[in-house]
């Protein structure tokens, strides 16, 4: 997963037009995402929010810092925020573990949408904390890999929505050639919000442009991301 620096919050924000696909993958080849609705719920989800409770206390009140923990310090402050953790399945993270393995039960789904079998290749949580997470800025997390060949399953821990940073899509953008900027991409448009519930996984092709805002709520906004690759892919 490509690092991309966040950014200071605006004052002004553009309108957003909530776009909630059908439950399943229509349309996915052509607007390069989709969502699966409530695919983890019950005692896997409470679990995973469980553990992911334990792992941002570990940076926030007990001061653990790796390289794996990434935060960033707003200007005019001393206080450190969290806003990603990297590799998820060596953090003594067991659910999210399970979700990295073969035996997990976002494999299938990676292979249907793929279309073979594929491997996983990196796993992490993003975080977005209540009233001071930054926008994370418009971009492609790979333009050097072929449409339909790596995508993101992103299961989401807690309901996302366009006060909480919820994930906003360029349609079609996956299409686009490899040197064409997310940001002209946001330009031309049009952009789609994707509202979520906690249990939902949103997949997206790692081509498509995309983007979030800052968290201006009192609500955390957590998901787990997986990126799935074509096992006779080489990733360059």
């Amino acid at each position: 997963m490509t690092p991309h620096p966040l950014r200071q919050a605006g004052t002004a924000e553009t309108p957003l037009r909530d776009h909630r696909p059908d439950d399943g993958l229509q349309g996915l080849r052509t607007d390069g995402y989709a969502v699966l609705r409530q695919r983890i719920t019950g005692n896997s989800i409470e679990a995973l929010r469980t553990e992911a409770d334990d792992l941002i206390r570990r940076f926030t009140q007990d001061g653990f810092r790796s390289d794996d923990y990434w935060y960033f310090t707003p200007a005019g402050t001393d206080a450190p925020v969290l806003y990603r953790i990297h590799n998820l399945e060596s953090q003594g993270f067991p659910t999210a573990a399970r979700l990295y393995t073969d035996e997990g039960p976002l494999h299938p789904m990676a292979a249907s949408i793929l279309g073979g079998p594929v491997r996983a290749t990196a796993c992490a949580m993003i975080v977005k904390l209540p009233g001071v997470a930054a926008p994370v800025p418009w971009h492609r997390d790979r333009t050097n890999v072929p449409p339909h060949t790596v995508c993101n399953l992103s299961v989401f821990l807690d309901d996302s929505d366009a006060d909480n940073g919820c994930l906003e899509f360029v349609p079609g953008s996956h299409l686009s050639p490899d040197d064409v900027e997310a940001e002209e991409l946001q330009d031309r448009g049009p952009v789609h919000a994707l509202p979520l519930a906690a249990g939902d996984i949103a997949v997206h092709d790692v081509r498509i442009a995309h983007a979030s805002r800052r968290n201006r709520s009192a609500r955390i906004r957590r998901s787990i991301v997986i990126e799935f690759a074509s096992a006779g892919l080489e990733l360059p």
